[in-house]
């Protein structure tokens, strides 16, 4: 005797059937659609423009309603190898200890830490990319992604974002947007406002972004940088010296304006202090530089052997200097929260505040009266300064308590930043 099969389990079975056939029709148009992106680019010489582009992704996006979306798609600094960013990265280590095979770190093809996790056979779920603009890369992860986190503002990435409907976005900042107040509201512009999430890493940040007005408190996350997890247990390597780490912002002058620039002159003025460098070497505290990759690229890089005291190194190195100098002098440089989280002292060098060349950048000089961030470390001339080191050296850098407090009340969390993160991460997920 033939079953019977209930009406509405014959309804499941249908709809299945036409769902399937459904999906089978929506993968040949994908396949369809990119073998004419692939067959204009490459057979006809066709030039793709970002309009070609948007309308492959659009097709792609419209025919992959049905597919499963569970990936985690985590990007740093892509577009060269001239600095280090690993916010996003040791957010990726963090899913591949927990065994979670739906992240996937998308690094620079020619950068250093591509290089290093060939040779450690450490490649699984890594994809080297050219730049931002490696289109026929991402768009495979793209329309199978489920969030993306990022540390730098991508316009590429976050153009193609705003077109695919379902994907979700976390923005984790390379650093602490507190000093430039005035390019905060412009580089979030690069951003797609409906669809973002940010991380805030200190309530003075937090209250500033807040004022601003440029996001919504429930898009606004309360954690931290990834990168200083990593800070918690790190330790110095004894067989190198102590070291006093200088590295400045770049600045938007002219390359003819540069040369002439009182920032040039005063930044090698206290490379080439005598008095500093021989105090210092006196007691085996080597003097770090690092020059802003963005001058290194327009082609304003120092001449080191101007400056045979110094220890002139690549930002693409910057985080072992971060974790071995004992103390940092800079103008507004993000990097100094690195060292307020280590409770190391910073010092604010404003040595360009009365440059008549300098134009654009000096309203990020001006001291802000209504708050406490720069605890009094603020100086415009060397020799207050060159005193100011001098004191926290024959202190053994050591913070006075009242001091270490207030660093301390810089951050929302200094233990288990990363956690909280994948945590963020699968709450924004799990929204509707």
């Amino acid at each position: 005797m033939k079953e019977k099969i209930l009406p509405d389990e014959s309804n499941k079975k249908s709809q299945k059937k036409k769902n399937k056939k459904c999906n089978q029709f929506k993968y040949i148009i994908i396949i369809l659609c990119t073998l004419k992106y692939y067959y204009q680019k490459y057979y006809e010489e066709h030039y793709i423009d970002n309009f070609d582009m948007l309308t492959y992704f659009y097709n792609v996006n419209k025919y992959s309603i049905n597919f499963e979306k569970k990936k985690i798609l985590l990007f740093d600094y892509i577009d060269s190898d001239v600095c280090e960013d690993i916010n996003a990265y040791t957010i990726f280590q963090y899913y591949q200890k927990m065994n979670d095979d739906n992240a996937y770190y998308f690094v620079n093809e020619n950068s250093n830490l591509y290089k290093s996790l060939i040779e450690q056979n450490k490649t699984k779920n890594i994809v080297p990319i050219k730049d931002q603009n490696d289109i026929e890369t991402l768009t495979p992860y793209f329309y199978e992604a489920k969030i993306i986190v990022q540390s730098f503002a991508s316009h590429t990435i976050q153009y193609y974002i705003s077109r695919i409907k379902h994907i979700k976005f976390l923005y984790l900042t390379h650093a602490v947007n507190y000093f430039k107040k005035n390019t905060i509201a412009i580089e979030l512009k690069k951003l797609v406002k409906e669809k973002q999430n940010i991380i805030m890493t200190s309530p003075y940040e937090y209250n500033l972004y807040k004022k601003i007005n440029l996001y919504e408190e429930k898009a606004m996350h309360p954690a931290g940088l990834p990168r200083y997890d990593r800070l918690v247990n790190s330790t110095k390597n004894e067989s190198e010296n102590d070291c006093v780490l200088i590295s400045f912002t770049f600045r938007n002058y002219d390359d003819s304006i540069f040369e002439k620039s009182y920032y040039k002159k005063r930044l090698e003025e206290l490379l080439s202090d005598e008095g500093l460098l021989n105090y210092l070497d006196q007691r085996n505290i080597d003097l770090v530089f690092t020059q802003h990759h963005y001058d290194v690229f327009r082609g304003r890089k120092l001449n080191e052997t101007l400056f045979p005291k110094v220890k002139f190194k690549s930002q693409k190195f910057l985080s072992k200097y971060i974790e071995q100098c004992s103390l940092y002098i800079t103008d507004i440089s993000s990097v100094s929260f690195d060292f307020m989280f280590q409770n190391k002292p910073v010092l604010f060098y404003y040595l360009d505040i009365d440059d008549p060349y300098n134009f654009t950048d000096k309203q990020y000089m001006k001291i802000d009266q209504d708050n406490s961030i720069y605890f009094d470390n603020v100086f415009e001339t060397r020799d207050k300064l060159v005193d100011k080191i001098k004191y926290y050296v024959d202190r053994n850098f050591v913070l006075d308590d009242e001091l270490k407090d207030k660093y301390d009340n810089m951050f929302f969390c200094k233990v288990n930043i990363t956690q909280t993160i994948v945590n963020i991460i699968s709450k924004i997920t799990n929204e509707k």
